[in-house]
């Protein structure tokens, strides 16, 4: 059963109609029935045009807070101008007797068209509330638009898992946090559970000093996108103190791509990233799939072995040795959508401080030269 119903099914207007239209709906159902309100701005660049991605994203968002949804679906072929559709949804709340809706605004046009009306667009946001940019696409420093969405964005929402060109892409969004513009991966939400897990695995007092015993790290993801891979591995270096010092891509069936570190008191670090080849990869590219910590030394707690509850522990356990090792199941974030992720950001405020440290690793990681060795 849906969580939100249709006070006002998307109905064309004109770009100048926009305002009015909205005017209309709440004078046609009154304060009684219906509340007009809304807490935040929410700007969808949608690159693919896929209504029925944006609809989804209407409802989820629709089901927890009123707000003004503002949905950009860029068209191929020559510029004839914005065609606007506007709505209105609720979510159903049994506590009250009227409605409290949100107003949600879809614009179509080329890209042209939309550095044309720019100006008209930046009326159609309520003033005074914050203004979230979720850019359903790679970081795009080249296009006005987005350029423009940058100066009002008081978050700008990524999926790195969509990313065209991964190590370019996060590149770009380190320049981002560099110019002080907050950014939330809904990526990197999704490795939460594998980074509390691992932060447990040296909580108990008499395994905390064995966390500087590791001197190997070795990451398996989906292969598709090494996103992932990445941010964590620049999550665990920037907690260790390791600093990225050369790296080489070995390419082969997984895709071998090793980096070496320097760690506290001078350790050497060995990283390996193995994409692998799944028969059933889920809906994200790339998710984290195992991945191990090693060392060395003898007589450490420091080796560490974390898997999938939905993949198994076969390919990590068959390195050797694994009777050495704590292996534990790690259960993933499968079940949470883009849609829902995105909800969880938009209840967040300011900076994420620890997510900026890890992507500056990751991109000094990123910056270093690649050899084929």
């Amino acid at each position: 059963m849906s969580s939100v119903i249709s006070l006002y099914s998307p109905k064309d207007v004109s770009f100048s109609q926009i305002d009015q239209e909205l005017s209309k709906i709440w004078q046609a159902y009154g304060e009684h029935a219906a509340a007009r309100a809304s807490t935040f701005n929410l700007i969808v660049y949608e690159p693919t045009a896929d209504l029925a991605a944006v609809q989804n994203t209407i409802d989820v968002i629709a089901s927890q807070s009123p707000c003004r949804v503002i949905c950009l679906l860029p068209q191929s072929g020559e510029d004839e101008g914005i065609t606007a559709q506007v709505a209105s949804y609720c979510p159903i709340q049994k506590s009250r007797s009227s409605l409290v809706c949100g107003e949600y605004i879809t614009l179509m046009g080329t890209k042209e068209a939309f550095d044309r009306v720019y100006p008209l667009l930046m009326e159609l946001i309520l003033q005074d509330l914050p203004v979230f940019v979720w850019w359903k696409d790679s970081p795009d420093l080249e296009s006005r638009l987005f350029e423009r969405l940058m100066t009002i964005a008081d978050r700008l929402i990524l999926d790195s898992s969509q990313f065209s060109n991964v190590s370019q892409d996060l590149i770009l969004v380190s320049n981002l946090l560099k110019a002080e513009i907050a950014v939330a991966d809904l990526n990197w939400r999704r490795l939460a559970p594998w980074q509390e897990l691992t932060a447990q695995a040296f909580d108990p007092p008499d395994r905390r000093s064995a966390v500087w015993d590791i001197d190997g790290i070795t990451i398996d993801y989906e292969r598709g996108n090494n996103s992932q891979a990445l941010m964590f591995l620049g999550w665990i270096a920037s907690r260790l103190q390791w600093q990225p010092v050369r790296q080489s891509l070995m390419g082969g069936d997984y895709n071998l791509h090793h980096i070496w570190f320097t760690g506290r008191e001078g350790i050497e670090v060995k990283a390996e990233l193995a994409a692998i080849p799944v028969g059933d990869p889920g809906t994200v590219l790339g998710d984290l799939i195992g991945l191990r910590l090693s060392s060395s030394r003898q007589n450490t707690n420091a080796c560490n072995i974390f898997c999938s509850e939905s993949t198994g522990c076969m390919r990590m356990e068959a390195a050797g040795s694994a009777q050495s090792y704590r292996t534990h199941l790690v259960t993933p974030l499968t079940d949470q959508s883009a849609d829902v992720l995105l909800v969880q950001q938009m209840q967040r405020s300011g900076r994420e401080m620890l997510y900026e440290e890890s992507i500056a690793v990751t991109t000094q990681i990123l910056e270093l030269p690649v050899t084929g060795t």
